[in-house]
C-alpha cells in the first residue's frame, strides 16, 4: 500500500477520529484501535449510541455490520499499571497516535502527549476534539450538529426568509474534520522526515467547519457585511446555481454559471430569451420562476437525457441511491466489493484516493472489541502464558 510501514494507534470513541482511522488505513496504515474492557460505570455504561440507534432505526446503522476495514482492535485497561504498561510498550513501535478525549483526560489515565513522547519522541499525537484544547467551550461536549451550528455553517443552510437546515451529511465529523485531522497527521510526518522531531496535533472539528465556511464569513471580516441565508452567489442568489423540481417530484440543480453555459443551456430547453437576463439582479425572481416551471414539465431522467451531450452544467440532485449506482462513482470505485471473512463479498463506499493505480484493499476487519489483542501483544513480544494472566485479570479483553 502507498502508506505502508506506519502504525497508527487510535484512541477516538466515534465520529471524525474513527473516520481518520479509516482514510489512513486505506492508504496502508497499521491501525490498532485501542477500547477500554467492558466496565459498568461513566458515559461508556449502559448501551452504547450505536446500539441504541440500531435497535430503534437499524437500517441506518448499516453501514457499521460489517465493521471497521482496516484495523485491529484490542482492549485494555488503561487505569491498571499493567494495561498501562502494555499501552507503553505499543506506543514504542507506534508513529501516530489519535485520541478523542475531553481536554485533560489523556493526562489523568498517563497517555497524554507529555508522557508519551518520553517514550517515543518521534511519536504524532494527534487529539481530535470538538472545540479543541483551548478556549471558553474546549470542555463542552457536542456533536456534529452544534460544531457546524457554532461556525457558522447550519445557519446559512436553507432558503432565504426560511429557517436553518439541518445538513444532509456530516460535515464536522467527516467532510472536513475527519480531512483537516489527516492533513494535520501527514503534514507532522512529512516535518518529521526532516527533523526526527514529534509533534502535538490540535485538531478542532469546529475550526475545521470555520475555516472551510470562509466563503460566509470573509465578507463579515474584510468588509463588515454580513450574508445572509439563501442570499448568498451559490445558495440561492442566482437562479443558474440553484435546484428546481422536475415533473416526478425529483430535483435538478444548475451550475451554470458561465455565459457560454447558461446560454448553452437556454438554447436546448428553447428559451433564448432568457439568455440576456442572466446577470439581471432584477430579473433574478423571474428568471427563476420561468426555469421552475419549465422543470417541471419533465421528468429528472428525461432531463438528464435531454442535457448528456450540452455543455450546461445540469445534474440530477442523486438520492443515496442513485449516487450509489451513477455510473460515474462505479466508473471511480467509489462502490467497492470487498472480502469479508466472516461474510463474503461485501459492497462499501469506497475510498476517494487514487494513487499510482492502487487497488483499495481490505488487510483486516474490526468485527468485535478486542478481537486482535492476542494477536498485537504477541507482535510486542507478549507470551502465550502472559497474555492469558493479563486477560485472567481483566486488564485485557
Amino acid at each position: 500500500m502507498f502508506l505502508d510501514g506506519y502504525r497508527m494507534v487510535d484512541m477516538c470513541w466515534m465520529g471524525g477520529g474513527p473516520f481518520t482511522a479509516q482514510v489512513l488505513g486505506d492508504l496502508g496504515f497499521d491501525v490498532i484501535k485501542v477500547m477500554e474492557v467492558p466496565g459498568n460505570s461513566g458515559r461508556r455504561a449502559g448501551p452504547s449510541t450505536g446500539s441504541l440507534i440500531a435497535r430503534n432505526n437499524g437500517v441506518q446503522m448499516s453501514h457499521y455490520r460489517f465493521g471497521m476495514r482496516n484495523a485491529r482492535c484490542i482492549q485494555l485497561d488503561l487505569k491498571s499499571k499493567q494495561g498501562l504498561e502494555v499501552f507503553h510498550r505499543l506506543i514504542e513501535k507506534t508513529d501516530v497516535i489519535t485520541e478523542g478525549f475531553r481536554p485533560g483526560v489523556a493526562d489523568r489515565l498517563g497517555v497524554g502527549y507529555e508522557a508519551l513522547k518520553k517514550i517515543n519522541p518521534r511519536l504524532v499525537y494527534a487529539a481530535i476534539t470538538g472545540y479543541g484544547q483551548t478556549g471558553p467551550y474546549r470542555d463542552k461536549p457536542g456533536h456534529d450538529v452544534n460544531f457546524e451550528s457554532i461556525a457558522g455553517f447550519i445557519g446559512m443552510n436553507g432558503r432565504a426568509g426560511g429557517p436553518p437546515v439541518v445538513t444532509g451529511g456530516l460535515v464536522a465529523d467527516f467532510a472536513v474534520g475527519a480531512m483537516s485531522a489527516v492533513t494535520h497527521i501527514l503534514a507532522a510526518l512529512l516535518r518529521r522526515a526532516k527533523t526526527g522531531q514529534g509533534a502535538y496535533c490540535d485538531v478542532s472539528l469546529t475550526d475545521a467547519v470555520f475555516e472551510t465556511n470562509t466563503a460566509a464569513i470573509g465578507p463579515y471580516l474584510g468588509a463588515g457585511v454580513e450574508m445572509q441565508r439563501g442570499e448568498m452567489y451559490f445558495s440561492g442568489f442566482w437562479p443558474f446555481n440553484d435546484v428546481y423540481e422536475t415533473r416526478d417530484g425529483a430535483y435538478i440543480s444548475l451550475g451554470a454559471w458561465e455565459p457560454y453555459f447558461f446560454g448553452n443551456l437556454c438554447e436546448a430547453v428553447q428559451r433564448e430569451d432568457l439568455i440576456e437576463l442572466q446577470w439581471v439582479v432584477e430579473k433574478r425572481d423571474h428568471v427563476r420562476a420561468e426555469l421552475g416551471a419549465l422543470f417541471r414539465t419533465r421528468t429528472q431522467a428525461e432531463w438528464v437525457a435531454l442535457f448528456e451531450h450540452v455543455d450546461a452544467c445540469v445534474t440530477p440532485v442523486n438520492t443515496p441511491a442513485q449516487a450509489a449506482n451513477d455510473p460515474q462513482m462505479r466508473a471511480r470505485d467509489m462502490v467497492v466489493e470487498l472480502e469479508h471473512p466472516i461474510h463474503g463479498k461485501v459492497p462499501m463506499v469506497g475510498s476517494m484516493f487514487k494513487l499510482d493505480g492502487q487497488v483499495l484493499e481490505a488487510r483486516h476487519w474490526m468485527n468485535r472489541p478486542g478481537e486482535h489483542t492476542a494477536m498485537v501483544l504477541a507482535e510486542l513480544g507478549y507470551s502465550e502464558g502472559e497474555i492469558a494472566d493479563l486477560r485472567a485479570q481483566g486488564l485485557i479483553a
